[in-house]
């Protein structure tokens, strides 16, 4: 997920990991540079400040996360389908990316004025994707008439609030059960 040298992802990695378990103002510029395997020196070569370490870690991931959708859910799959698709890489997300959701999670709050601008267009792009999709579906007969946009946001705030609850819980989830039950609640909500 994280570009550049292999210092600077050793450096991103490790940060990721210590600002997940300790929290970002908890951990010392120190701690990720002994958890890298770095000097404290090779941190400041890379980034200014432990909020600049943040601030490339959070961007890294919101370019990521919102890069998965367009490029996977293509295609001429049937609405259902992409749905399924779409709730399924949104959970492999939070699960192969726990600490980098608990972040986003904890850490919402240091997000800086440049990150959230980009933030909310990437959630709009988001939604204005679903809700062409979900246009598309119900100009194919696939669901019923509904305000797609609207729709859109239910099932955007629906799947990150599950993300969350993945990665907060200490419960195992089965993955294929969790998604089919989700889709099969989007789908009944839906369909024609």
């Amino acid at each position: 997920m994280f570009e550049g040298t292999d210092r600077k992802k050793q450096i991103l990695d490790a940060a990721t990991k210590l600002f997940a378990e300790k929290g970002f103002h908890h951990t010392t510029v120190g701690e990720i540079a002994n958890f890298a395997g770095v000097g404290k020196g090779t941190v400041y070569e890379y980034f200014p400040s432990k909020k600049d370490v943040l601030k490339e870690l959070l961007a890294a991931a919101i370019e990521y996360y919102f890069g998965l959708f367009p490029s996977k859910v293509a295609g001429n799959l049937k609405l259902k389908e992409k749905l399924h698709l779409m709730t399924s890489l949104h959970f492999w997300f939070f699960l192969e990316h726990r600490d980098i959701a608990r972040v986003v999670l904890y850490e919402h709050r240091q997000i800086t004025e440049d990150l959230e601008p980009i933030m909310v267009k990437k959630e709009q792009e988001r939604i204005s994707y679903v809700a062409a999709i979900l246009e598309e579906g119900s100009s194919r007969g696939e669901i019923r008439p509904v305000d797609c946009q609207l729709a859109a946001r239910v099932i955007s705030g629906a799947l990150w609030n599950m993300g969350m609850d993945l990665v907060l819980s200490p419960s195992v989830y089965d993955g294929d059960e969790l998604i089919n039950g989700v889709v099969d609640i989007l789908w009944s909500g839906l369909k024609s």
